[in-house]
């Protein structure tokens, strides 16, 4: 599973000589003439589940120093782009998608994708699921044929280009729909509320979910009253006030 295949990554990187520090946050990046030259760490205690830390600080902070300095920052860390613009750091926007969750009874995606005649045959192995659906469609009156026969959890995908706002048309799409799954918290602010999806691994939950995005572009009139205060960091601003 996607536990122990992390796990394994890890172990490998440290083999070949890496270092993987948990509770590690990096506060600042150290410039010597206009160069990146390493990062300011802020330790907390940390516990890395199945396998034993090699020795690392638990509290303090350090500097640690590099030929180079790579960010891989992945999602929510406006911290790090608010800190690279107090630094000096050239930024330039660039579009995102903002939007929300949905979730329906996958019972429901069932019938949409395979219909009421192929709807039945959806078998995921867990008893309550199973029961759910076949009860779901030997509610309707208007009873088709049935036939013997196991289809997969279906899923869905949805894109268009001509969703219209009141003033002009926007890309809206489906994005991570998550067939038998559940709706997850992601928050990474104590003052925010964000979410995410996930699908078990046999797709064997009564309940399935996608977001659904529409795209902004560093041009959008909707970040206009943002960028005379933020400058360059007005997408960040505009996706805080949501």
């Amino acid at each position: 599973n996607l536990v122990r295949l992390l796990r394994n990554m890890r172990k490998e990187l440290r083999s070949l000589g890496g270092e993987i520090r948990f509770g590690a946050k990096v506060t600042d990046l150290h410039i010597e003439d206009g160069i990146a030259k390493g990062v300011n760490v802020q330790y907390s205690q940390a516990i890395e589940r199945g396998t034993s830390i090699p020795e690392q600080p638990q509290e303090g902070s350090e500097l640690i120093l590099g030929d180079a300095v790579v960010l891989a920052t992945g999602h929510s860390a406006r911290d790090v782009y608010e800190k690279l613009h107090e630094s000096g750091v050239s930024l330039e926007p660039k579009g995102f998608a903002a939007g929300f969750r949905i979730e329906h009874p996958q019972t429901l995606i069932n019938e949409i994708q395979y219909g009421r005649e192929w709807g039945p045959t959806v078998v995921t192995g867990k008893i309550t699921t199973d029961q759910t659906n076949r009860k779901y469609f030997e509610a309707f009156d208007d009873q088709e044929e049935h036939h013997d026969g196991k289809l997969p959890v279906p899923s869905y995908r949805l894109a268009t280009d001509k969703a219209y706002d009141g003033s002009h048309s926007r890309g809206v799409y489906s994005f991570c729909m998550c067939p038998g799954g559940q709706i997850v918290p992601a928050s990474t602010d104590p003052e925010e509320v964000c979410v995410n999806g996930m699908s078990f691994s046999r797709r064997d939950s009564e309940w399935a979910n996608s977001a659904l995005v529409v795209t902004v572009s560093p041009d959008d009139e909707v970040l206009e009253k943002y960028k005379e205060k933020h400058g360059v960091l007005a997408g960040i601003a505009f996706q805080r006030d949501m």
